[in-house]
């Protein structure tokens, strides 16, 4: 722990930049109390934050084991806990848990009789369980709890950028966490293949550097299964960012790794690139079913995403999204697709 705290203090991070990158409460934590009055608040606020999120993790969890569901804990919901002195020091701003495919059902029936919804309304209904990979639901009237329920990790079975099986995931998960690892392979793809068109904050890249650190980590099955999954890239460009931002030190078998490729961080995020690269990633069964969700999504989806005034002048915003849409296809004409995910290729 010492040497990534040492590494943050080394960047000099204002309060407003350190709490944007997620690392204010290290920060705080780093100075022994005695970090500025802002990192102080972040860290108290993430402290809460986390009870709050744990309290509910419990809850959900008995409700998932009544129905016979044991969910994965992944990413901040293990990290807390599993990396960190103190589960304060690992802000979350949601639960992620994967359950197996057919278990999706039985988990969705735990959510709804907690008072659980969808965060937002499908574009077509089905969509979610036919392309995507996960689903974030909300509870509370104020929506302050949310859960992202995966069935798969990164991608839908009808995405190429999705592991061939889950079984290697499956086969290394102890006590409901992924061994050290599949975490950290995960964690690579998470970025690099899921966010590939973000700048990653750096409690992500805090977070793998400390799974990186973990005396378990069995390098030789971690790349047999990256150049199984064509993850390769996405783990060679996670290591480089890491030592690139933080300037850490990373095991040898990573920082060899690192330097097969050259660091570049995205400068956009969003846009018709990341339509069009979801697209190019799709199988032509799940490039149909979001294409038809995007011409014709649900007039709930329409309500929500356009917040028609008048109410019943809703129909009138499906002329208004083709035209978007029409926009969105010239401009991806005229202008080069600058970012895609990692597959199989160096960046």
């Amino acid at each position: 722990m010492e040497p990534l705290l040492a590494a943050l203090r080394g960047l000099a991070l204002d309060s407003e930049t350190a709490t944007a990158e997620r690392v204010a409460p290290l920060l705080y934590f780093g100075s022994r109390g005695a970090g500025s009055p802002a990192l102080r608040r972040v860290y108290y606020e993430s402290a809460a934050r986390n009870v709050l999120l744990f309290d509910a993790l419990d809850e959900l969890t008995a409700a998932l084991a009544s129905r016979g569901v044991r969910p994965v804990l992944l990413k901040g919901a293990d990290f807390a806990t599993s990396l960190y002195p103190s589960a304060a020091l690992r802000p979350m701003s949601d639960l992620d848990l994967w359950v197996a495919t057919e278990e999706v059902t039985l988990a969705e029936s735990a959510l709804a009789s907690l008072g659980y919804r969808p965060a937002v309304p499908e574009m077509t209904k089905g969509l979610a369980r036919a392309i995507r990979h996960a689903q974030l639901y909300v509870s509370g009237t104020r929506g302050d709890v949310a859960v992202d329920l995966h069935w798969s990790l990164v991608g839908h079975d009808t995405d190429r950028r999705a592991p061939p099986s889950l079984d290697w995931f499956r086969s290394r998960t102890r006590h409901s966490r992924l061994d050290p690892t599949a975490s950290l392979l995960y964690l690579a793809a998470h970025m690099k293949l899921q966010h590939y068109d973000e700048r990653i904050p750096l409690i992500w890249l805090s977070d793998f550097y400390l799974l990186s650190q973990r005396p378990e980590m069995e390098w030789e099955a971690l790349f047999t299964a990256a150049r199984s999954f064509r993850w390769e890239a996405g783990l060679a460009a996670t290591a480089a960012e890491v030592s690139a931002r933080l300037g850490l030190e990373l095991p040898p078998p990573l920082a060899a790794c690192a330097r097969t490729v050259p660091m570049a961080i995205p400068e956009h995020k969003g846009g018709p690139e990341r339509a069009w690269n979801e697209l190019s990633t799709l199988s032509f069964r799940g490039r149909a079913a979001l294409l038809k969700a995007y011409l014709f999504p649900s007039p709930s989806y329409v309500r929500f995403r356009y917040r028609p005034r008048p109410v019943w002048a809703w129909p009138l915003f499906y002329p208004v999204r083709w035209a978007r849409l029409l926009s969105s296809a010239a401009s991806l004409a005229v202008k080069p697709r600058r970012s895609r995910p990692l597959l199989g290729e160096t960046p």
